[in-house]
């Protein structure tokens, strides 16, 4: 099953809702048509108040999961969940939010390529070594009356090195921190939705 983010709000894209699954106020449409795709997201970005939850279910997910591509224009990122060798992970604080570090594909760019390369940038370090793919996340938004869906591939890495911090102010980012795994409240309570899961996945 895809979860795609708009804000704090969510779309499923799956065969079928699971029955355990509880959440609250939510609209569900059964094997949607490409018309109905376009109405459902436009009707979450101006409708926010009154649903939390859309789930878009078909008996040919990947199908249903391409159509849903097409509604708007893509964008792929890459970034690192980074552990030090004490342990710590590493976050930035961007915008009023906690964060991984992370940033748009260049052209020709791997996610692996790019990743490291995002890491570097933004918190001033070298001495990467990058590990397992960990899940991707999915979110929209809109810019300039258009409509786009960043996906952004993300995997673990290890850092070596003993070098300071130094977070890419052109970049708006405020702060790049060490923080240890068994004390991340104020980074889970100040993050994105669509990232609390890959910074809880297996601390």
């Amino acid at each position: 099953m895809y979860q795609v983010f708009i804000d704090e709000h969510s779309i499923f894209i799956g065969e079928q809702r699971k029955s355990n699954q509880q959440f609250d106020s939510i609209f569900e449409l059964n094997e949607p048509y490409v018309e109905d795709l376009s109405f459902v997201v436009d009707w979450l970005f101006k409708e926010k108040e009154s649903v939390q939850h859309i789930f878009l279910n078909s008996k040919n997910a990947e199908s249903l999961w391409l159509l849903f591509q097409g509604q708007f224009t893509l964008i792929s990122a890459a970034g690192g969940k980074v552990r030090n060798p004490k342990g710590q992970l590493l976050f930035i604080y961007r915008l009023g939010k906690w964060d991984l570090p992370k940033g748009k594909m260049e052209a020709g760019e791997t996610p692996e390529q790019s990743a490291v390369r995002e890491v570097e940038e933004e918190c001033g370090i070298t001495n990467l070594s990058i590990g397992e793919r960990l899940s991707n996340t999915y979110h929209i938004y809109a810019q300039k009356d258009k409509l786009f869906l960043k996906t952004t591939f993300w995997f673990r890495m290890d850092y070596s090195g003993n070098e300071q911090l130094v977070p890419q102010k052109e970049e708006a980012i405020e702060k790049a921190v060490w923080v240890d795994p068994s004390n991340l409240s104020e980074q889970l309570s100040n993050t994105y939705n669509s990232l609390a899961g890959i910074i809880s996945e297996n601390r």
